[in-house]
């Protein structure tokens, strides 16, 4: 009786038992989550929920379409008390996410988590994905516009861009749901500040607008299918909480395509050599840190010296690079004034893309800032090797090359 889009058709059909679904506003979320809801056969003794961020929104935006959607078929039992509906024996009910603990219950066939970065992770990981566990068939359907990074959105979106077939992910803006023109898009454009309109119809994850790598944008930059090429390099930062190093490869065109990453927690250098030669026995050149030739995260030896031991031909300038050469190295990597893109990121290398789309500069400094420990090993790891090989300015330090 009603009709789904290309876009939705491919979504409903795509065999992943977990989606991910970030759209921009007015899309057609609603509608496509609960005709997704609906499909297939209803079998009795099932459980379909959609969740909303609250009961109230339930109410409003999810009970009258699904009662539009279910209202002519003779079998439709409905309780507008409980937002439930009952067809052959499977229920179909409306739930909101405030109060996780009135959401537990014995078993979930399928559920639609509807503007999921409004909600608390924790409502997936502890009360509703232990509800799929009995039901080895289960489904959902995360959905919604996404908000910043500081949610498990993004998290989740990202794994369904990496390699885990249970998982997949889309990101469509909002002309690409048919129900919005492109001409009043462009009205919204007009009328809107740039980085809430990319968040909200564009369906952009925004970060504040002193972003290190300004010119990341993962619709051109992330690339799977890409061969790797012979030439391949390492850019490594050395930690002892998160040892990092991130895989490049170089083409003929001086193009270069970052294709796997090594992230390593509580970890020292010689660990990460070693793990790095099982891995990828066939690089043998590596752009560490700087500062790594006159310490060790573990050892009386520096992480070069062990680096070297360990068969490698370590290269990194004997003083430090600003902060600045190397967000102006990177960038310009990433787009240069010609509109050239001459680097891209496959999309496992998760660390990296995180870091690509979260770090934000020092107000003060205009370097990177370091507050959260859990980011910029990737992108540090990135730079030293672009900044060594393409700088931005020749340095009047002295270069040495092992």
């Amino acid at each position: 009786m009603f009709k789904m889009s290309p876009v939705m058709e491919e979504i409903a059909s795509h065999p992943a038992r977990f989606k991910v679904v970030v759209a921009g506003r007015r899309f057609g979320k609603t509608y496509l989550s609960l005709m997704w809801l609906l499909m297939g056969y209803l079998r009795e003794n099932e459980r379909r929920w959609i969740i909303l961020p609250t009961y109230k929104q339930g109410k409003l935006v999810a009970f009258p379409v699904l009662k539009k959607l279910t209202q002519q078929s003779p079998i439709v039992k409905t309780n507008q008390t409980e937002l439930k509906f009952t067809i052959n024996g499977c229920e179909i009910a409306i739930k909101g996410a405030e109060d996780s603990s009135k959401l537990r219950g014995s078993h979930l066939d399928r559920v639609v988590l509807d503007e999921y970065a409004y909600m608390k992770p924790r409502v997936w990981e502890e009360v509703i994905y232990p509800m799929m566990t009995t039901n080895p068939n289960s489904q959902a359907l995360f959905i919604g516009t996404p908000d910043g990074f500081s949610n498990g959105f993004y998290d989740l979106f990202l794994r369904g861009q990496g390699q885990d077939s249970d998982w997949k992910s889309w990101q469509f803006n909002t002309v690409d749901g048919g129900w919005v023109s492109k001409e009043e898009l462009a009205r919204a454009k007009r009328n809107m500040d740039e980085r809430i309109f990319k968040q909200e119809f564009m369906a952009s994850f925004e970060t504040a607008q002193n972003r290190v790598a300004y010119n990341f944008d993962r619709m051109k930059h992330i690339v799977s299918e890409k061969e790797v090429s012979a030439t391949k390099f390492v850019g490594m930062d050395f930690n002892v909480s998160k040892m990092m190093a991130v895989l490049c490869c170089e083409y003929s065109d001086g193009t270069i395509h970052y294709y796997d990453e090594i992230c390593l927690h509580n970890s020292n250098t010689e660990e990460m050599a070693k793990t790095l030669k099982d891995l990828h026995p066939d690089v043998a050149v590596i752009y560490p840190d700087p500062a790594g030739h006159a310490r060790s995260t573990t050892s009386n030896r520096s992480d070069h010296v062990i680096l070297r031991e360990h068969g490698y031909s370590v290269r990194a300038k004997r003083k430090h690079p600003s902060h600045i050469d190397r967000i102006n190295a990177l960038n310009r990597k990433l787009l240069d004034a010609n509109g050239k893109i001459s680097m891209t990121i496959n999309p496992k290398c998760k660390e990296l893309i995180k870091d690509l789309e979260q770090c934000v500069r020092d107000l003060k400094s205009g370097g990177i800032a370091k507050q959260d420990l859990e980011r910029t090993h990737a992108l540090d790891a990135c730079s030293y090797l672009i900044e060594y090989r393409w700088p931005v300015t020749v340095s009047r330090a002295f270069t040495k090359q092992w």
